[in-house]
């Protein structure tokens, strides 16, 4: 889909549950793409097959920028920089997750598995979990990097210049792209009609970042852009709406979890059975790192505490 003069969308398939990714092309010189897709080979036909339609071919790409470093997002960039010879551009703080992507990932998904214990989870459904990021690993490989992007920095792109706003909480490098035009390259910092997951590695790369994420939200409605182009679905315009959305949706999954906690203490992985019902396999880790964000932002608020019992954390209200 050609956005405007010099600006392409490429919709591309993923293999996961959230459907499709946006990969954005600027079509003059230097040719420049915004993240790529995750390794898998109906992702890479769809790449091709797209940009064929626009006169370009992967070879064509100069510059490859990425939003973050989840691996439906750099799967393919690796790929493109062999056939091209572009430079792999990525935040400063998710380059290891590319650079050193399976030592990154095995040490996220060893870190997870001891959350999802610590939070209660029987091993029985962590099993299943790790089961699903065995696949998962098998959509990225390492990508040698040109260089790491930071906050301020500027990056010419086509005719257009793009400049980095760190907006971390969905991952501790989340970068948008913020053109002279108005128009903010978003990853997953916004997405339309649903809240992004604010997965475990915040700006302390610790946490699971959901304080992170909510002030992030509030600053890009502080950038007040003409058009926002998200990683996933359709394009939002009205920013303040979104942010307000967000919000309330935050607040109101909150109220739930202290709603709970009123008939009595909980671990973190009974308030996601509770909340959410029996999951599939692939989104137990969204619903845990759901909670565990919301318990992060009330224990800081005051009105709960997380305590640790034989190994398992239990959450009560204070």
């Amino acid at each position: 889909m050609r956005l405007r003069e010099g600006l392409c969308l490429l919709d591309l398939p993923t293999r996961l549950p959230i459907g499709t990714v946006n990969v954005y092309v600027f079509t003059d010189e230097p040719v420049t793409m915004i993240d790529t897709g995750p390794n898998c080979p109906e992702c890479f036909d769809g790449l091709r097959t797209q940009l064929k339609g626009f006169g370009l071919a992967p070879s064509d790409v100069e510059t490859v920028i990425l939003t973050h470093g989840h691996v439906d997002h750099h799967g393919l960039a690796e790929t493109i920089r062999k056939e091209s010879g572009a430079d792999v551009l990525v935040p400063e703080a998710d380059r290891a997750m590319v650079e050193r992507y399976r030592e990154t990932f095995a040490e996220r998904k060893a870190r997870f598995e001891s959350e999802a214990i610590r939070a209660g989870a029987p091993q029985a459904t962590v099993d299943l979990v790790m089961g699903f990021f065995d696949y998962l690993v098998t959509m990225g490989e390492p990508v040698r990097i040109a260089g790491a992007i930071r906050e301020g920095d500027t990056i010419p792109a086509g005719n257009t210049v793009l400049k980095a706003v760190h907006t971390p909480g969905h991952s501790s490098g989340s970068t948008c792209y913020l053109s002279a035009e108005g128009e903010l390259f978003a990853g997953d910092t916004l997405l339309k009609d649903m809240t992004p997951n604010a997965a475990f590695g915040a700006a302390d790369e610790r946490s699971v970042g959901l304080t992170d994420h909510v002030a992030s939200l509030r600053r890009v409605r502080t950038l007040n852009p003409k058009v926002v182009h998200p990683g996933h679905r359709t394009s939002l315009e009205d920013v303040g709406a979104y942010v307000r959305f967000s919000l309330d949706q935050y607040r109101t999954r909150q109220e739930a979890i202290l709603q709970l906690l009123q008939v009595g203490a909980a671990t973190p992985f009974e308030l996601v059975d509770r909340l959410f019902g029996s999951l599939p396999i692939e989104e137990i880790f969204l619903g845990l790192a759901e909670v565990l964000g919301h318990i992060e932002v009330l224990a800081l608020e005051g009105v709960v505490q997380a305590d640790r019992t034989d190994d398992v954390t239990v959450v009560r209200l204070k």
